[in-house]
């Protein structure tokens, strides 16, 4: 779809700077260096404060501690070609295009954390659809924030697609099976459906997610058909 090429595209170019201050660091570090338990508790430090994340940090140091004790590892540049064989094996090459149903409406569940543009992503993808002459429905599941529905319904009407809400308040997954049958009784290519944004250590909104997700499941069988979790930079390791 041209709206993740796009997207792709700015993120790539936006890390670009990231990517060369990771990677030149690693190159200063090791480049030239004998290694030794030093260097690899510097190389530790270094994984883990450019937030590749304790664990995988962890995981890396423990390949290269095993190699240098074994005697199959003596170079820091030995080390900074195992890094980057690993971080890239850890990237897997997939096909991130979305699946279409063969039969009968799509629906793609939109999730994340609050405050991370769910919404806006929403109607990023319901214009990216209708320029694939696809017919869109919105759901706006997210009855709990203040101007959420109206936010959706500006969107709407803007990208001239349809749109089911429910009350301020209301059980969103009841918002969902209506969107459910309208999308079956209009034959809409695809149901895009909205959500509030939650933690992932919030239970009671966690089964509500769960919930709607499970309402959709039973209305369009094999549904949610896709799900995008929507994130940014501040997430984190969460």
């Amino acid at each position: 779809m041209g709206l993740f090429k796009s997207v792709l595209g700015k993120v790539k170019s936006g890390l670009e700077r990231t990517r060369e201050s990771f990677a030149g660091g690693l190159r200063s570090l090791l480049l030239g260096r004998t290694l030794d338990e030093a260097l690899i508790r510097e190389m530790e430090a270094r994984l883990i404060q450019s937030d590749v994340g304790v664990r995988t940090a962890l995981r890396l140091i423990e390949g290269v501690r095993t190699a240098y004790k074994a005697g199959k590892m003596s170079r820091g540049d030995d080390a900074l070609a195992y890094l980057k064989s690993e971080l890239k094996g850890l990237w897997r090459e997939e096909d991130r295009r979305l699946r279409f149903a063969e039969a009968g409406p799509t629906v793609i569940l939109v999730a994340g954390v609050n405050g991370v543009g769910k919404t806006t992503s929403v109607a990023k993808v319901a214009r990216s659809l209708r320029g694939m002459d696809k017919s869109v429905l919105l759901a706006a599941c997210d009855t709990y924030r203040a101007g959420a529905v109206k936010q959706l319904e500006i969107w709407a009407e803007r990208l001239d697609v349809q749109i089911i809400r429910g009350q301020q308040g209301g059980d969103p997954a009841a918002v969902a099976f209506d969107a459910c049958d309208a999308a079956l009784a209009r034959k809409v290519d695809v149901l895009l459906i909205d959500t509030a944004g939650r933690l992932h250590n919030q239970e009671h909104l966690m089964r509500e997610l769960k919930k709607i997700r499970d309402v959709v499941a039973r209305r369009i069988p094999g549904s949610p058909h896709e799900v995008l979790l929507v994130l940014d930079a501040t997430t984190g390791q969460n």
